[in-house]
C-alpha cells in the first residue's frame, strides 16, 4: 500500500544530546519536535540577555517539560550550563518543596546540602548551573511561595539561572512578574503551528505498528487538528485511531466523544485511541530468535481487547509513576496485558519508561495529566476503594521489606526508595488518614529513611501524625 509524506520536506527531530550523569539528572527524552523559535527565545534569554529566571507556561499537553529538558540539552552543549539539575515536582507529594530541590541539587554537587543559605553557599563555589524546576502545579500555595522565595536567591547567585514551568502565567510574586520588563520572563505555549504538527505527525505515523490505511491528506489532518486546537498531546493521541481507521470516521467518533466529555477532551481522545485498538509488540525470548534465525517477523499484531480497557482506570491511584513489578502487582494487569498498553502509551507520550542504574526492573514515569483523567474515570466507586487498599497495602509491605533489607544492600534500597517517595508518601498519609491498624507501623518505617534522606521537616510533620495516633489508640 503506498504511502506518502505529508510534508514535501519532513523536518527533521532534534538530535538527542546526551550529558555525563555526573553534570546532570535530566530525564531522557526520544524526541523533540516543533518549538525551535520558543527554544530560541530561551537560549537567546539566558545567553545574550542575562536573564535570571524564565517561566514556560501552558495547559498541559503543549509541551512544556518537554521543552524545557531540550533547552537544557541545548544550554549545556553551547557551553552555558556546566550543570543542569531537574527538580521533578509532577508527582508532588507531601514533600517539602524547597527540601525536594535541595536534596535533588545535592546528588550533583556531591555536597551536605541543609538548607536554602548552605545551597546559596555551594552554588557561588561550583560551576555555572541551570536549575529546572518542572511541573509546579501541584504545590500547596504557602509551599509554592517559599519555594520561589528560594528560587529567587538562587538565581541572584552569579553561576546559577531558573528555569520554571506550570501551567500558571502570574505566581503572584515580586520576583517573577508578568511584565517580562525585569530579570524574569515568561514564555507561553500554545497551539503547534500547521507545519510543526504535520511534522509530528508524520513522525508518529513512521513509527509503530504499521498503518493499515493510507496517509492522510494534508486537508484531511488539518481539519481533525482543528478539532483539537493543535494541541501536541492530543495529536499523539489521534495518530494511533487515524492507522486504522479513515479520517472521516475518526472525526467523526471524535466529534461525537468530545460532545459527550466535553469537560475532558484528552479523555475522549484517550477513549478514542484505544478502543480497537490493533498495534504490534516486539516479539520476547526464545520467540524473538526463532523469529530473527529464520528471518520472519519479530512483532506480532494483537487487538486491545475491553477487559484490558477496564483495568486502565486502576493506573489513576499512583503519583507521577511506578515501578513496574508493583504497577502488575496492583492492577493486576496480565504481562502481555500490560505490554501491549505499555507500547501504544509510551508512543502517546502519555507514559515514559526509565531503567535506574544497575536495575533491571523499569520506572513507568506517567505525563501528568495521566493519572488524574483514569482516576477519575472508574465507573465502579468499590472498586476503585478497593484499588486503592491494595495500593496502601503495597506499599506498606514494600517499605517493611526495604527496612529489613537497607543492611544489606542500601545503595540499591536507597535508589528505589527515593525513585517512589511520592508513592510512599501518599500511600502512608492516606492510611493515616483512614486509621488503618497498620498505619502506625508503616509510618515508623517510612520515616526511618525520610531521615536517611534528609527530609526532617517530613518526617517531623509524619513523626507528629505518628505520635496523635498513638496517643488516640491509647485513649480509645
Amino acid at each position: 500500500m503506498k504511502k506518502t509524506s505529508i510534508l514535501k520536506t519532513k523536518k527533521k527531530t532534534s538530535q538527542q544530546l546526551t550529558i555525563p550523569s555526573t553534570d546532570s539528572n535530566l530525564p531522557p527524552k526520544t524526541i523533540f519536535l516543533g518549538r525551535n523559535q520558543e527554544l530560541q527565545k530561551i537560549e537567546r534569554a539566558f545567553v545574550k540577555e542575562g536573564i535570571s529566571r524564565f517561566t514556560i507556561t501552558g495547559i498541559e499537553g503543549q509541551g512544556k517539560t518537554s521543552l524545557a529538558i531540550q533547552a537544557g540539552q541545548r544550554l549545556y552543549h553551547s557551553g552555558k550550563f556546566k550543570k543542569i539539575c531537574f527538580v521533578d515536582y509532577a508527582a508532588y507529594s507531601k514533600l517539602d518543596a524547597v527540601d525536594l530541590a535541595i536534596k535533588t541539587l545535592e546528588t550533583l554537587v556531591e555536597s551536605n546540602l541543609i538548607n536554602v543559605a548552605t545551597t546559596i553557599d555551594t552554588l557561588q563555589c561550583e560551576v555555572p548551573t541551570l536549575l529546572i524546576l518542572d511541573s509546579l502545579d501541584n504545590i500547596p500555595t504557602d509551599q509554592l511561595q517559599k519555594l520561589l522565595d528560594a528560587a529567587a536567591q538562587w538565581s541572584e547567585v552569579n553561576k546559577c539561572q531558573v528555569l520554571l514551568t506550570s501551567q500558571v502565567t502570574d505566581f503572584k510574586h515580586s520576583a517573577f512578574p508578568i511584565d517580562n520588563k525585569s530579570t524574569h520572563r515568561i514564555l507561553p505555549l500554545s497551539r503547534l503551528a500547521q507545519e510543526d504538527a504535520l511534522a509530528y505527525f508524520q513522525y508518529l505515523w513512521e513509527q509503530p505498528p504499521a498503518s493499515q490505511m493510507i496517509t492522510p491528506n494534508k486537508t484531511e489532518l488539518l481539519n481533525l487538528f482543528k478539532q483539537i486546537d493543535f494541541h501536541p498531546l492530543s495529536i499523539g493521541l489521534l495518530a494511533i485511531p487515524l492507522k486504522t481507521f479513515n479520517p472521516a470516521v475518526v472525526e467523526k467518533r471524535l466529534v461525537a466523544l468530545l460532545e459527550r466529555i466535553p469537560d475532558n477532551p484528552l479523555a475522549a481522545l484517550l477513549k478514542l485511541a484505544l478502543e480497537d485498538l490493533i498495534t504490534e509488540i516486539q516479539l520476547d525470548g526464545i520467540l524473538y530468535w526463532l523469529a530473527k534465525s529464520f528471518k520472519r517477523k519479530t512483532t506480532k499484531t494483537l487487538r486491545i481487547k475491553n477487559k484490558t480497557l477496564h483495568l486502565l482506570p486502576r493506573l489513576g491511584v499512583f503519583q507521577g509513576g511506578v515501578f513496574e513489578p508493583d504497577l502488575l502487582e496492583i492492577t493486576d494487569f496480565k504481562p502481555e496485558q500490560w505490554r501491549l498498553l505499555r507500547s501504544t502509551l509510551e508512543r502517546t507520550g502519555l507514559i515514559s519508561t526509565e531503567i535506574l542504574p544497575n536495575f533491571r526492573v523499569p520506572y513507568i514515569k506517567f505525563h501528568p495529566t495521566l493519572a488524574p483523567i483514569l482516576w477519575a474515570s472508574f465507573s465502579s466507586i468499590k472498586e476503585q476503594k478497593r484499588v486503592f487498599s491494595d495500593y496502601q497495602q503495597r506499599y506498606a509491605q514494600l517499605v517493611a521489606y526495604m527496612s529489613y533489607e537497607e543492611g544489606n544492600d542500601t545503595i540499591q534500597v536507597h535508589t528505589l526508595l527515593r525513585k517512589d517517595l511520592s508513592n510512599l508518601l501518599y500511600a502512608v498519609h492516606s492510611a493515616l488518614d483512614a486509621e488503618e491498624s497498620w498505619a502506625v507501623q508503616f509510618a515508623k518505617n517510612v520515616k526511618l529513611f525520610l531521615g536517611i534522606f534528609g527530609f526532617h521537616r517530613d518526617n517531623a510533620i509524619l513523626n507528629q501524625r505518628v505520635k496523635q495516633a498513638e496517643d488516640k489508640r491509647n485513649i480509645t
